[in-house]
């Protein structure tokens, strides 16, 4: 059952992503809403489950808008994979989420940027979003970490065992 709310979760979080957030400039910042996905699905669920979302999520991206396949999945897969793994042994509160989600965004735009300026040479559109932008990005998405927290914790069935 955590899989078909997985999914849905996951496709609605997609259609707003294009549709809504995409469109929202914020002080030259677009909130990015999968990062926060990703990141509270990797601390409830485990590396599985927001890895994979992230994969998934984005191709879909990749396929839809960028020229370049694949930079975006694997950044989310990456962010998902490194959240959950065991030797990095994050906890899975709020407060920790809060600071990855701050984090992975910046992290994030530097690797996408790299990855997009080694392909098509590109600088300016990467020094416009530099400081002030990616800033905002971040506190943004760290808004919505807790959003994503709030909604996992109570939708999901996470088993507890007593002995």
């Amino acid at each position: 059952m955590n899989k078909l709310k997985t999914f849905i979760i996951a496709f609605i979080t997609f259609i707003l992503q294009i549709t809504v957030f995409s469109k929202i400039d914020i002080f030259g910042a677009n909130v990015n809403i999968v990062i926060g996905l990703v990141i509270s699905l990797s601390l409830i669920l485990g590396s599985k489950s927001g890895a994979y979302t992230g994969l998934v999520i984005g191709l879909l991206e990749d396929f839809m808008f960028s020229n370049i396949i694949g930079i975006r999945a694997l950044s989310y897969f990456l962010i998902g994979y490194i959240v959950a793994d065991d030797r990095s042994r994050f906890n899975s509160d709020k407060n920790t989420g809060l600071i990855l989600s701050f984090v992975f965004t910046i992290i994030n735009f530097i690797f996408v940027s790299l990855i997009t300026y080694i392909f098509k040479a590109d600088i300016i559109v990467i020094k416009n979003y530099l400081f002030i932008p990616l800033l905002v990005e971040a506190v943004l998405n760290t808004l919505v970490y807790l959003i994503y927290h709030f909604v996992i914790k109570k939708l999901m069935y996470i088993p507890t065992y007593r002995i």
